[in-house]
This record gives C-alpha cells, sequence and structure tokens, in this order.
C-alpha cells in the first residue's frame, strides 16, 4: 500500500498520536527521542510508517520498527535496547480492527471534501455579491426624503429682508 493511498484511506489520523509521541530515549545530550522524532531523521513519514505498521502483525512490526530504531546511532542506548523498545511501542499502535472501524466512520471521503470547499466558495461569492448589491441599490437610486418633498400648497418660506443699506 502505497504512502498516497494510505492518506486518502482515512487511516491518518489522532489514533496514532499515542504511539508517536511516545519517548524512545535520550541522545548523550540529554535531548528526548520520540518515535515521530526518529522517523522523521530517517526522512520518512511518521503517521504513513506508523499506518504500515498497524496493519502489520506485531512480531513483525516489532521488527521493523526495531530496525528504524537501529538507524538513530545518536541516540546509543536506544539502538542497545531496541528490540525490547519496539515491542514496548508496538502495543501502543491501533488494531487493525479500530482502523476500520474508524476508517468506517469517517463522515466525509477525501473526494468528498474537495467538493464541499467548492461549493461552500461559490456559496460565500454568491453571498458577497448579493450583500454588495443590496448595499449599492440605495446609492443609485436614492428613495425620495420627507425633507426634500414640495411645499405643500398655502405655506410659504419666511422671506429674509437684509438691513444693509443699498450701494
Amino acid at each position: 500500500m502505497s504512502n498516497h493511498a494510505l492518506r486518502g484511506s482515512g487511516f491518518l489520523g489522532p489514533e496514532f498520536n499515542e504511539f508517536l509521541f511516545e519517548p524512545i530515549g535520550v541522545d548523550q545530550f540529554g535531548r528526548p527521542l520520540s518515535v515521530v522524532s526518529a522517523l522523521a531523521r530517517l526522512d520518512l513519514d511518521a503517521w504513513a510508517e506508523a499506518s504500515k505498521l498497524a496493519l502489520m502483525p506485531k512480531d513483525i512490526a516489532a521488527e521493523k520498527l526495531s530496525a528504524f530504531i537501529r538507524r538513530c546511532t545518536e541516540f546509543p542506548q536506544a539502538v542497545r535496547d531496541s528490540h525490547k523498545i519496539a515491542e514496548r511501542l508496538v502495543i501502543l499502535l491501533p488494531t487493525r480492527a479500530t482502523l476500520a472501524r474508524q476508517q468506517a466512520e469517517a463522515p466525509i471521503a477525501p473526494g468528498q471534501a474537495t467538493q464541499s470547499g467548492r461549493s461552500a466558495v461559490v456559496f460565500l461569492l454568491v453571498m458577497v455579491v448579493l450583500v454588495g448589491a443590496q448595499l449599492l441599490t440605495p446609492r443609485m437610486h436614492p428613495r425620495a426624503s420627507p425633507s426634500a418633498a414640495p411645499a405643500a400648497a398655502g405655506t410659504a418660506e419666511p422671506l429674509i429682508l437684509s438691513t444693509a443699506a443699498p450701494k
């Protein structure tokens, strides 16, 4: 199964966090090494590797994980205890049944998420156009205001006479 197939299958989720973030050991400077950091140092996709390991029988997964740990030579204690550490770690992997159940419960398939995203963008664009049109309409066609109405018949505006002398 390729990494692309694993990504599309819904296997890459928080169910691997307990396994991936479990400490393996420390280096000669006291810096911790977790499964995710060990796999990253080996230039491997940690979630893809975890999902592959979860699909394997535990003894085969432990052997493969032990081989990964032995490649982290800057962690000599972990290299020496790689088999024991790997056996402890594979217990933290989700089971095949758990993965199958989580995949069956996945609310949206990967292709549907893309379609839903496009629909949301189209909806938002339509809403922006409609709201913009509504806001611009009063400016294009101003409504008659009560103060702009012509004076009623029989009323006159007061006449202001100037008191300045004629020249």
